[in-house]
């Protein structure tokens, strides 16, 4: 199984709570800002030091334009903290893939009449860092003690973007 596979459930729970955004864009582009915000920096501070040169550059570069994009909005991020460190892998394969997902984001904010996007929908082409990243996990024994550790830590990653979520759009619901 992969671990794609073995973390289907945590992916789909953790984007329920993005849901709102993906349902209205232009009503949540706050709150899912601030979500972003919120779990990109729990994943890279849980992540501190595990080194993963794959998201070095990337991800302060995201939170920092998360930051004035929540700025321009008058919008608080909450703050989520990862209960123990997180792989360096780990952190890569969600943040890397979350940016996956960011680019069909893009083209629903667009058709929503969201114009200027904000920052952090810039697109960017970081095929080579997901490679990377895939090649990884490819090498990986799916047996060994380190798959297994990738897994929890894959899954506790998850679990950030839902506080996160769950933080965000809960308050932004009232």
């Amino acid at each position: 199984m992969t671990l794609r596979e073995m973390t289907r459930e945590d992916h789909d729970a953790s984007e329920r709570f993005f849901a709102p955004f993906m349902d209205a864009p232009q009503a949540y582009m706050a709150p899912f800002l601030a979500a972003q915000h919120a779990a990109l920096s729990a994943i890279r501070d849980a992540t501190a030091g595990s080194g993963a040169p794959e998201i070095a550059v990337i991800l302060p570069d995201l939170i920092d334009r998360l930051a004035k994009d929540c700025a321009d909005l008058s919008q608080r991020a909450p703050v989520v903290q990862a209960t123990r460190p997180l792989s360096g892998l780990a952190g890569a394969y969600l943040v890397l893939g979350s940016q996956m997902g960011v680019d069909a984001m893009r083209v629903r904010a667009t058709r929503a009449g969201i114009a200027p996007l904000p920052r952090f929908f810039q697109p960017t082409d970081r095929r080579s860092q997901w490679a990377a990243v895939c090649a990884k996990l490819g090498d990986m024994d799916p047996d060994s003690d380190a798959a297994r550790r990738l897994i929890d830590d894959t899954r506790a990653g998850y679990a950030l973007y839902a506080q996160a979520g769950r933080l965000t759009f809960a308050k932004a619901a009232t």
